[in-house]
Order: structure tokens, then sequence, then C-alpha cells
């Protein structure tokens, strides 16, 4: 039995990072050691490893002999902590707008609500300040963010909204930016380049 050809073919395999075949005294396989990345179920990697053991070399393997450990990249990390935009929504009364940002983390939707008069820059900067609400409250915090500025500029061919946020985090004052570019409407870009912002201290605010 060529070990390390089975080694290097289930290296192969999606997600799976290292691997190690033990031998018992005749010659069988008796475990199977896989490290792999948290993008793939640990039951479709298993059945990915018998799959290719039993095509390739012929060997049928149980289940049981296959041990898999996963672990978590610092990029998945920040994928998983980052902050999505479910929906913007706004109602008029005369005057004065009202601007409801509602995000999504780990299927659990936070909403943050921001008013003032309706003017087409007020508005970008209500929707900025109903994003940074809800953030907040995903992490039970008082209004730690300050909005300080938003700009619209444009690049090539493409506009982009451009926002700088202060914040104190772990007890240090911190100037964040961030961007979107503008497709259809400014109060989206607006929210997205908040969470550009944002997302990049969320790691430093869940320690």
């Amino acid at each position: 039995m060529d070990i390390s050809s089975i080694e290097n073919s289930l290296k192969q395999l999606k997600a799976i990072d290292c691997c190690r075949l033990i031998l018992d005294a005749s010659g069988e396989i008796e475990e199977i050691h896989i490290t792999s990345s948290s993008k793939r179920n640990p039951k479709q990697v298993s059945r990915d490893v018998q799959s290719v053991l039993i095509s390739r070399f012929g060997l049928e393997v149980d289940y049981k002999k296959i041990s898999i450990a996963q672990i978590q990249n610092s990029t998945e990390e920040n994928s998983n902590m980052r902050l999505k935009l479910k929906s913007i929504e706004y109602t008029l009364d005369e005057m004065k707008v009202n601007i409801k940002v509602i995000l999504e983390k780990d299927d659990l939707l936070y909403i943050g609500v921001s008013q003032g008069p309706y003017t087409a820059n007020n508005i970008m900067r209500l929707s900025a300040q109903a994003c940074l609400r809800a953030v907040e409250n995903i992490f039970n915090m008082g209004e730690m963010f300050v909005l300080e500025g938003i700009n619209v500029l444009s690049v090539s061919d493409k506009k982009m909204v451009v926002i700088v946020v202060n914040a104190i985090i772990n007890e240090d004052e911190q100037s964040l930016c961030g961007s979107a570019i503008i497709y259809n409407d400014k109060k989206e870009a607006t929210v997205k380049a908040a969470l550009d912002a944002v997302n990049r201290v969320i790691a430093q605010i869940q320690r």
C-alpha cells in the first residue's frame, strides 16, 4: 500500500489541509487523521475521503476510522464576524424623515433608528447614524460610534460614498474609514460604507 500516494490524493480534496494514515500490524488502515477548514461539513469531508479511497485505491474504510479536526483561519473568522445589511426603511412625516436600518448577524436581526429634517444630505447622515445605532444594539453598547463625516467622491467613472467614524475600542480612540460604490441608492451605499468601516473592528469589540 502506497501511503504517500493515498495521503497526497486526499490532500487534493476540497477543504482538506493535511492528512495522515496510520496502519495496524497487518498493514491495513487503522486510523485516518484529517485537518480541514471549516468551510465544509465534517460529514461531507468524511464521505469525500471514503469516495476517493474506494474509487482510486479500492479501499473500503469505515467512517469511524476517519478523524477530522477543523481549523478556522483568520479570514474565515473575520468573515463570520461581519455584519450583513438586511434592509433600509424610511418614512416621511411632513419635512421629517425616519430611517430604520436592519442588520443581520448569526440569523438574528438588529434595528437602528435615526430621524431628522428631510434634506438630501441629511438622509445620508441619518442612514449612517441608524446603521451605527444598529451595530451598537448588537453588542449592547451605548453610543460608542461618532459619525465624523460623509462625502461623495468620483473615481474613474464611478461615484462612491466615503465615511469617517470615530470609535472608542478597548479604551482607545480610533478613526475608521469605509466606502461603497453608489449603484442605485445613496442610502444603501451610505449604510454599506458605514458597515465597511465598523466591520474592521468587530473582532476587537467581541474580545
